[in-house]
C-alpha cells in the first residue's frame, strides 16, 4: 500500500494531536504535553514506529477505512443504539473459530491501524474532523482522570487511545491466507451474529466522509455548552422529532429518509394550497365563464391530472407536492452556503454528477434559475428516495446496503441542510 508519510511526520501528526511539544533523541520520539497534565512526556521508540509504519506498508485498503493483508482484516465500527459507547469499551471481545481458523475481536485499534488512520485523516486534512473524539470533552475528562489516578501510561500511543473515544475496530485474524472477499464475508456473518446473540448493533465506518461529518458539523455550529443562547423561536414538534432521529444515527439511509419526512410533512397542506390558488387564478380570469362547457371542461382537466384517485382515495402528484416544498421554503443561495460551508467540493459535484445507484439527475445549483434548481434538487431526492424505498429485484433504480453507501452518504448535507430551512421557515418567534 501506499504510505507516503515518513516517521518523522507521523510523530508531527501524533504531536499535532496531543497538541504536545515533539523533540527526539537517537532512541525515542518525545511528546511534553500542553493540556491535562501539563508538563507529562510521553515516548515512542523510534523501532516501534519504524516497524509500526513497515507493517502497515505491508497492508492493502478495502474501501477507505479497511486495513488488510491475507492473513489480517481491521476496520473501524461505530456502536449503534439506545446506550452507544459503553456495552463494548470496557475489555476486548475476543471469539474463537478453529473450524474456519479466524479470530474475531472487537477492541481499540490496533497500533498500526491507529498510526495509518491518524496519518491519513492528516494528509487529507480532515483530522479535526475525524468525530473520533481525539481530545473532545470526554476524551479530556478521561486524560485528567487518568493524570488526577496516576494511572496515565507514558506510551505516546496509549494516550492517544485515551484521549479517542471512538477507536473501536473489528479485527479478524485468520490462520491460513484468505482473500478480501472471505474477510468480507466473515465481518458480516460475526456482526448479524453479535447483534443477534447481545442485542448490539456494530456498523463499519467505511468511508472517511462518514467519520469526517460530524466534526464538520461541529464546526459550523457552536459546540460548547457555554456559548449556546436560549431559543428564541418554537419549531414544529413532528419535524423536530424526524430532524432527532436523523441526527441521532450513523446509517446514510435512516438519516436521508428522516430528513425526508421534514420536506414530505408539508407535501398535501403547499400542494392542496397550490392548487387552490391556481384554480382561483383561472376562474377569474376575464376570459372565463362558468357558462361556457369548454371552460368548465378545461378546468376539470387541469384538476385531473393534478390528482389521481387510486383505490378510491384521491392521491397528488409527489414529485411536483416536492418541488413545491422546495420552492416555497428553501432559499438555494443559502441553501449553497451551507453546503460550501461544510465542504466546499460538494457544489460541484452535485453539479456534475448523477446519483449513481438512484439516477438522480444532476442540480446545477450554481448556473441554474432559481425556480430550474428547485426542479433540478427535486428530481434528484425523489428519485434517490424511491431507489431506498423500493427494493424489488429487477428495479433498475434500487439502493444496494454497503454497495452504494459512498454515494448515498454524499447527499446527507443536501437533504441536512434543506430540512434545516424548512424547520428554520416554519418557525415562530417567541
Amino acid at each position: 500500500m501506499d504510505f507516503p508519510h515518513s516517521d518523522e511526520q507521523v510523530a508531527q501528526y501524533i504531536s499535532n494531536l496531543l497538541r504536545a511539544d515533539l523533540r527526539s533523541d537517537e532512541v525515542s520520539w518525545h511528546f511534553k504535553f500542553k493540556g491535562a497534565g501539563s508538563g507529562k512526556e510521553f515516548v515512542l521508540a523510534k523501532a516501534r514506529l519504524e516497524s509500526l509504519t513497515s507493517t502497515i506498508r505491508q497492508k492493502e485498503l478495502s474501501d477507505e477505512t479497511g486495513l488488510y493483508s491475507d492473513t489480517s482484516f481491521e476496520i473501524l465500527v461505530n456502536e449503534e443504539g439506545p446506550f452507544p459507547g459503553r456495552r463494548l469499551r470496557e475489555e476486548t471481545l475476543t471469539v474463537h473459530d478453529s473450524e474456519n481458523g479466524f479470530t474475531y475481536e472487537i477492541t481499540t485499534a490496533s497500533d498500526e491501524y491507529l498510526l495509518w488512520l491518524i496519518a491519513t485523516a492528516s494528509g487529507k486534512g480532515t483530522l479535526r474532523d475525524l468525530g473520533m473524539g481525539f481530545l473532545s470533552p470526554i476524551g479530556r475528562m478521561r486524560l485528567d482522570r487518568a493524570f488526577a489516578d496516576g494511572e496515565a501510561s507514558n506510551d505516546a500511543l496509549d494516550i492517544v487511545r485515551l484521549s479517542s473515544a471512538r477507536s473501536l475496530t473489528l479485527r479478524i485474524q485468520s490462520a491460513s491466507k484468505v482473500s478480501l472477499k472471505r474477510f468480507h464475508s466473515a465481518a458480516t456473518s460475526f456482526l448479524f451474529h453479535l447483534a443477534y446473540n447481545m442485542d448490539v448493533a456494530l456498523v463499519p465506518q467505511r468511508f472517511f466522509e462518514e467519520l469526517s461529518r460530524r466534526g464538520r458539523i461541529s464546526r459550523m455550529r457552536r459546540s460548547k455548552a457555554s456559548e449556546l443562547d436560549p431559543p428564541r423561536r418554537t419549531y414544529n414538534e413532528d419535524l423536530v422529532s424526524h430532524y432527532l432521529l436523523a441526527i441521532s444515527t450513523d446509517s446514510p439511509t435512516i438519516q436521508f429518509l428522516s430528513y425526508y419526512h421534514v420536506i414530505e410533512h408539508f407535501f398535501e397542506s403547499v400542494f392542496n394550497d397550490d392548487l387552490i390558488e391556481h384554480i382561483k387564478s383561472t376562474i377569474t380570469q376575464p376570459s372565463f365563464s362558468y357558462k361556457r362547457k369548454k371552460d368548465i371542461g378545461l378546468l376539470i382537466g387541469t384538476i385531473k391530472r393534478s390528482l389521481q384517485i387510486r383505490s378510491e382515495t384521491i392521491t397528488f402528484s409527489e414529485p411536483e407536492a416536492l418541488r413545491l416544498v422546495l420552492g416555497k421554503f428553501v432559499d438555494v443561495h443559502e441553501l449553497m452556503t451551507r453546503i460550501d460551508e461544510y465542504d466546499p467540493s460538494l457544489v460541484a459535484y452535485y453539479e456534475a454528477t448523477e446519483v449513481p445507484f438512484s439516477k438522480g439527475c444532476i442540480a446545477k445549483l450554481r448556473t441554474s434559475e432559481a425556480d430550474q434548481c428547485v426542479r433540478e434538487l427535486a428530481r434528484r431526492i425523489y428519485a434517490t428516495r424511491n431507489a431506498l424505498v423500493h427494493s424489488k429485484d429487477g428495479e433498475k433504480a434500487r439502493y444496494i446496503p454497503f454497495k452504494d453507501e459512498r454515494a448515498l452518504i454524499k447527499e446527507i448535507p443536501l437533504m441536512r441542510f434543506v430540512s434545516e430551512a424548512i424547520i428554520l421557515s416554519v418557525s415562530d418567534t417567541n
